[in-house]
């Protein structure tokens, strides 16, 4: 942010992260690709990868969106992110449910009375990234805000993790020592597909346990989140921009008759069609809500959601949230490549329909050192 503009005359500028497992590796591959073509065209010096999350006041992020967004606001190199969806998605989803009702039965009475995954490699790969660093050390190194959306199962009701970026009133310290690992499972912590994530509150002496699911089940599009937390945060009149980057959920709609109507627990895959069907329909209403909310706001507010790439019929099927699959993570890939194609014509060329407004994003993009310190997995140091 340029030092020289005033509080009310910059934006607050805010990222939104939408959840949906292996899928967050298109994400990451987004706004990597998006850095590096943005910095070429403002002719900005080449790098390995740049620091995306210095450009923002404020990254919201759910489920695999949380792992991104905290890695961004960490100072992790995208490149990392990307390896770590490439390298480790297989030990992290071992066990995934498959296409079509046989498997999905194998599936349910495999894992009938535990979780289908040991939640122990994706902690691993996490901690390998982030260490044992805590929600306020990371907000003091970097002063970047964070919010992460998860349940709390013994209330049923949501939690928003979030940094101390409260520069009104001293507030928002409840979550000061939890470790970003400890959000990162409490985020993505899927029903059935991974077991609930029990930490220890730091406040309770006795050190009783939180016990946290997937943000996915009211957030997964968090775009709403963050508007209302930039409404309460920014100052008075600071124009609001909004950038919402969705996982590239394919389009699953279906023919259907009364006997599929009468569907039981294999017509929902053993359930997991249930949590697919609530997250892919959220994130398309939320985006539609964030909208029209935006245009009511009595403030300048900019949203803008990210081009996708469209998925060919034939490859929907391995677009599920937990498959592994080299085929999975090839076609994430190259569907990364598509949106950033259509997103940078977009904001430059005006087609698709012109959206100006996401090259703002990536002005004056900052790359990081080409060598990290030595022993320092988290990112740059301030």
């Amino acid at each position: 942010m340029d030092c020289g503009v005033g509080v009310e005359d910059r934006p607050y500028r805010v990222l939104s992260l939408d959840g949906g497992g292996i899928r967050g590796l298109y994400s990451a591959l987004l706004l990597q690709g998006l850095s590096k073509r943005f910095a070429a065209n403002q002719r900005l010096p080449a790098a390995a990868s740049y620091d995306l999350g210095a450009q923002f006041d404020l990254i919201v992020g759910t489920s695999t969106g949380a792992i991104l967004a905290i890695a961004l606001a960490a100072g992790v190199p995208l490149e990392r992110v990307v390896e770590l969806y490439r390298l480790k998605a297989k030990g992290i989803f071992s066990n995934p449910v498959g296409h079509g009702r046989a498997k999905a039965l194998l599936w349910a009475f495999c894992n009938r009375s535990h979780a289908a995954n040991n939640p122990a490699p994706l902690e691993e790969a996490l901690r390998e990234v982030l260490q044992d660093e805590t929600v306020e050390q990371m907000y003091t190194r970097r002063g970047i805000g964070l919010c992460v959306p998860t349940v709390n199962v013994e209330t049923n009701k949501a939690w928003v993790f979030k940094t101390p970026h409260d520069k009104k009133a001293n507030r928002l310290n409840r979550d000061n020592d939890y470790r970003l690992v400890d959000v990162c499972m409490a985020s993505t912590a899927a029903p059935m597909v991974l077991p609930l994530r029990g930490i220890a509150s730091p406040s309770d002496e006795k050190g009783a346990m939180n016990w946290f699911t997937d943000g996915g089940l009211w957030a997964n599009n968090p775009s709403l989140v963050a508007l209302t937390e930039a409404l309460t945060m920014s100052e008075p009149g600071q124009p609001i921009e909004l950038m919402s980057v969705s996982t590239c959920p394919p389009f699953k709609g279906c023919s259907m008759t009364a006997k599929d109507a009468n569907r039981g627990f294999l017509g929902w895959q053993a359930g997991v069609g249930i949590v697919e069907v609530a997250l892919d329909a959220q994130s398309f209403a939320y985006d539609y809500v964030t909208k029209t909310i935006a245009k009511y706001t009595g403030r300048e507010v900019g949203y803008v959601r990210l081009i996708d790439a469209d998925v060919p019929t034939d490859d929907v099927i391995h677009l599920s949230l937990d498959n592994p699959s080299k085929k999975a993570l090839d076609l994430l890939s190259r569907l990364a490549r598509d949106a950033v194609d259509l997103n940078v014509s977009a904001a430059t060329a005006g087609s698709p329909p012109p959206q100006p407004l996401i090259a703002k994003f990536f002005e004056n993009i900052q790359a990081f050192p080409a060598e990290q310190p030595e022993g320092d997995e988290i990112g740059q140091r301030a």
